[in-house]
């Protein structure tokens, strides 16, 4: 085994025991996030063998992609009920994966060097570190949405429609994960008509595989979907009420709250008060009816308060964007860790997606895009959280910093000449 597959090896060993190091510190019981629980809830019903949302299940809000509770489900017939130290050793190696797709992006490219300086960057970054100990998707979303784009980059790359097939199945079940990844989509297709322009039917037919083998394999939960509501629903996703408290009268006192007491208060009362006294009026619609509903509230106020909505807008986006988790949610020392762990990386991450975009790579031309779309649709329409941001966005920031350090430091000139491929 040469030096360079032992380095590699070392560094994702590394990745594994920091995260399992962190984990193992949370308590056995502690799930982490408040989503934890409704996660594990469904996870549990799967693995007792009463299927995914039995009838007698009435969750506050059905809004819950399936993957996920799969995965629990899976752990939990393993290795017991609700094992949540099994869930967190598996999310570890999750991100053993995770972090071996980054090094392999780089190396698409034979930016070598690029490559470790990314992978030490996510082996070492705080909020990569913290989603491994969380009983949430974003380990197994953050996977989903690296294979995505490695595979979307070699698509872009090879022009070969082979590779349009299984960029398809992992944004689908990236989506079965967390539907927010579906947005990416149009970046794809912007991309892919641009990198092969001389071949307009080929780059049709990319595009058009591309949204056939996502939609196959989101369609079994669709159907699923339309047999138990008798409606059409691609999937299960939290838009609609997310829509509403980013629009809402609480939505705007949450964004002018001055003390940490305040803004945990309006939380409380938005999902403790407001939400269960929807509850009622709502509790026998579909999925996608319950999203029409809270849309239809997050419209109505709007409209009816334009200016203030537009404000709201640009403050949600402001916090989508900051490289530093919320002062009002998180205790100082939080703040600043985050912003010392983040700042850098955004620097870097842009300096480097300027430098591909200064050469036209496609990679660069599709990640703009996306950055775009993301920004308008989530940071600006949508309740606002950092951890929105973190697996589609700060996951390719991550490259793009590997990318300007090796650029800074002249080493992947080098490695271009001299390295040999260890993947």
């Amino acid at each position: 085994m040469n030096r360079s597959k032992i380095a590699l090896l070392v560094l994702l060993l590394a990745c594994f025991l920091i995260r399992l190091l962190f984990a193992l510190r949370i308590p056995a019981t502690e799930f982490f996030y408040p989503d934890g629980y409704d996660y594990s809830r469904v996870a549990v019903g799967i693995a007792q063998g009463q299927g995914f949302y039995p009838p007698e299940m009435k969750p506050m809000n059905l809004y819950r992609a399936p993957l996920y509770p799969y995965l629990l489900a899976g752990v939990y017939k393993t290795a017991g009920i609700e094992n949540l130290s099994a869930v967190r050793v598996l999310q570890c190696f999750l991100a053993v994966l995770t972090g071996l797709l980054i090094f392999g992006i780089c190396r698409l490219w034979s930016l070598t060097a690029a490559g470790w300086i990314a992978l030490a960057i996510f082996t070492l970054h705080p909020f990569f570190i913290y989603y491994c100990a969380g009983i949430s998707p974003e380990s197994l979303y953050l996977l989903l949405c690296l294979l995505s784009y490695f595979l979307l980059f070699k698509l872009f790359k090879t022009q070969q429609l082979r590779y349009a097939f299984p960029a398809g199945i992992s944004l689908g079940l990236a989506a079965l994960t967390k539907g927010t990844i579906l947005l990416i989509a149009p970046a794809a297709a912007l991309t892919l008509s641009l990198c092969m322009k001389k071949t307009r039917t080929k780059s049709l037919c990319a595009i058009g595989i591309l949204a056939a083998s996502s939609f196959l394999t989101i369609s079994p939960l669709t159907c699923w979907i339309h047999r138990r509501w008798n409606e059409f629903g691609l999937m299960l996703d939290g838009a609609g009420i997310n829509f509403w408290i980013a629009n809402s009268d609480s939505g705007y006192r949450l964004l002018r709250a001055k003390t940490s007491e305040e803004f945990q208060g309006i939380q409380k009362h938005i999902y403790l008060e407001e939400i269960p006294a929807m509850n009622p009026a709502i509790e026998q619609l579909g999925p996608k009816a319950r999203n029409a509903y809270y849309n239809r509230m997050g419209w109505h106020y709007v409209r009816q308060y334009p200016d203030r909505s537009l404000w709201m807008g640009f403050q949600r986006l402001k916090i989508f964007w900051k490289p530093w988790v919320h002062p009002l949610a998180y205790r100082p020392r939080e703040v600043l860790l985050s912003a010392a762990a983040t700042l850098p990386l955004f620097f870097f991450g842009f300096w480097g997606l300027f430098l591909r975009l200064k050469s036209r790579e496609p990679d660069a031309i599709f990640t703009a895009a996306a950055f775009l779309i993301l920004s308008v649709m989530v940071g600006f329409l949508y309740n606002t959280e950092i951890r929105y941001r973190i697996p589609l966005i700060d996951s390719l920031l991550t490259v793009y910093a590997g990318i300007a350090l090796a650029h800074l430091l002249r080493w992947d000139a080098k490695t271009q000449r001299t390295s040999k491929s260890v993947l």
